[in-house]
């Protein structure tokens, strides 16, 4: 009987691990450059866009509820003008969107303001303010043709006309069609059928 010498057994040469380890590193290396990237602790590519939307959301509203109402006809403006209180962000967003452009024969202009009695009655006024600020703005534009939008009230106040709330489906509107009566403002159907109520 012939015998076999043991290394003649073995199924594999220390050159052939050295082989296999090397492509066992090699398909594993892309492996974890992968899970490496995908699973970064929150660092976030600079190019990635932080744009807030709420804010786009209501500077397109704002200019629909600016764009598709009839407004009642005053001798006295010479501009229309869309007045922010104290949110200088969204004065930004208004009026890079509103640049040159004009309702009916008047310019548009959007005004940032921080303190009501300097404020001119403005034919729209935005405002996120509360409890007695939210008062001394509506004593301003009280009786006047302004349409009085605010944003989170807890339910609708009088002398404001539409009020933005979030719900489940995201960011929404209320509307008070008494007070536009009351003011002279005409609501365009669509801003009367995009409105929801809680």
């Amino acid at each position: 009987m012939a015998t076999v010498p043991f290394n003649m057994m073995r199924f594999w040469s220390p050159m052939d691990k050295r082989g296999i380890r090397r492509a066992t590193a090699w398909l594993c290396l892309p492996i974890f450059a992968i899970l490496a990237w995908a699973f970064q602790a929150g660092v976030q590519d600079p190019k990635l866009d932080t744009t807030d939307t709420q804010l786009v959301l209501k500077s397109l509203m704002l200019g629909q509820f600016v764009k598709a109402n009839q407004w009642p006809a005053t001798d006295v403006s010479e501009t229309f003008d869309v007045a922010v209180y104290d949110k200088p962000a969204l004065v930004d967003a208004l009026a890079s969107k509103f640049a040159g452009g004009a309702i009916g024969s008047l310019p548009l202009r959007v005004v940032s303001v921080d303190n009501v009695a300097e404020m001119e009655v403005p034919r729209l006024l935005y405002t996120e303010a509360t409890g007695p600020e939210l008062d001394n703005l509506l004593k301003a534009v009280k009786g006047m043709a302004t349409m009085v939008v605010t944003a989170f009230q807890p339910s609708m106040k009088e002398g404001v006309l539409i009020n933005f709330f979030i719900s489940d489906d995201g960011l929404k509107y209320e509307i008070n069609p008494e007070e536009a009566d009351k003011r002279g403002i005409l609501l365009g159907n669509i801003i009367m059928s995009c409105a929801a109520s809680r």
